[in-house]
This record gives C-alpha cells, sequence and structure tokens, in this order.
C-alpha cells in the first residue's frame, strides 16, 4: 500500500463540498473599466435621445399653443379672452398640461359657426310657426284646405259657387275664376252698361 505523508489513507474520503457559482454581476468599476470609445458612443447616443425627446416636447407645445389661439379665435370675437387663452396655455401647459385642462375646461362650448347655425334654425322654426294658419277663433293649428276647424267648428273657407276652388270668407272675388262673390247693388247694371258701350263703340 503506498501511504503518503501526511495522509490518513485509513480514514474514508470525506466528500468534497460543493462550491456554489456565482453568476458575475455588472458592477460600477466594470463599466470604468470599458474601453473609452465604448462610454463616448453611449454617452452620444444618450445625448441624442434626450435632444430628440426635448425637441418632440418643445414642438408640442408651441403646437397647442397655436391650437388653442386658433380654436378660441373659433369661439368668441373677444381679443381680450384670445389673448387669456393663449397666455393660460402658454404658462401652464408645460406644468403636466395643466394649462390646456384648464382651457378645455373654461373655453365656450361652441364656436361661432354653430352658434351661427343654431340661430339660423331657431329663425326658420318661429317663421315656420309664424307662417302656419291658426283658427281665428281657437287659435289652434288649421290646414290650408279645410272648410272648417275641426276644433271648434269656426268655418273658414267657402267653395266658389262657379268653380268650386276654397275661397278665404273675407275675398269679394275668386282669383281663379274671376267670380264675384258678393255682388253690390248696381255693379251688375254698370257691367252691363259698360259692356253695351264697349259693343256700341266697335259697331
Amino acid at each position: 500500500m503506498v501511504c503518503l505523508r501526511g495522509t490518513d489513507v485509513t480514514a474514508p474520503f470525506a466528500p468534497v463540498p460543493a462550491v456554489g457559482y456565482n453568476e458575475p454581476t455588472l458592477q460600477w468599476e466594470d463599466f470604468r473599466l470599458m474601453p473609452p470609445n465604448i462610454m463616448n458612443a453611449i454617452g452620444v447616443a444618450l445625448q441624442v435621445i434626450l435632444a430628440l425627446a426635448g425637441a418632440f416636447l418643445f414642438a408640442l407645445w408651441i403646437s397647442l399653443v397655436i391650437w388653442a389661439f386658433r380654436d378660441i379665435r373659433a369661439r368668441t370675437r373677444d381679443v381680450f379672452a384670445q389673448i387669456l387663452a393663449t397666455l393660460l396655455v402658454l404658462l401652464f401647459t408645460p406644468f403636466l398640461g395643466a394649462g390646456l385642462i384648464l382651457y378645455l375646461l373654461l373655453r365656450p362650448k361652441e364656436t361661432l359657426a354653430e352658434a351661427y347655425e343654431r340661430a339660423l334654425e331657431e329663425e326658420a322654426l318661429l317663421r315656420d310657426i309664424e307662417q302656419r294658419p291658426v283658427c281665428p277663433n281657437c287659435q289652434r293649428p288649421i290646414q290650408p284646405d279645410w272648410q272648417v276647424c275641426p276644433y271648434c267648428g269656426e268655418r273658414l273657407k267657402s267653395p266658389c259657387p262657379h268653380c268650386g276652388k276654397l275661397l278665404a270668407l273675407d275675398w269679394a272675388f275668386c282669383p281663379y275664376c274671376g267670380h264675384e262673390l258678393f255682388p253690390q247693388p248696381g255693379r251688375a247694371e254698370e257691367t252691363l252698361a259698360v259692356g253695351a258701350a264697349t259693343l256700341g263703340d266697335r259697331a
């Protein structure tokens, strides 16, 4: 048997404890040990990204100011309100969009064009109501071709005895056939005299 000096060969071999494997982690010292060209490239990339983000935010801010100015001009003619709304968006929008939120809450609800269209619609509706015929007795709406009011029985129109067209009660002549509705005394004799004189002139 071969004996090694200082080794008890009779003792059973004890298992060697396994040493745990730790994955390497990057520390700040590792970045300091990186080549200078890689560090410069990372710094330039970060600067470009920050510059693009800043330019985008600045362009967005200016665009919101221009939009607010155009929007308030379309909603009011008051110059003071236009300046105040523009300054509100210009000064307070960088603070988490507070200026834009306040403007959206305080601006007029409708534009000048919408208000004009609504006024035209209301005017047309009132004109239609005013021009709609009503019964002279009960003031209820009626149709132009009704002879009597179906609500109170008031007589509205009467047919022409010559052509049958419906005529207003205060008309003296039928506009469709020229028939005289209420002949006055002496008008018939005058008409006959005029006709005889005309025939005499022709003879």
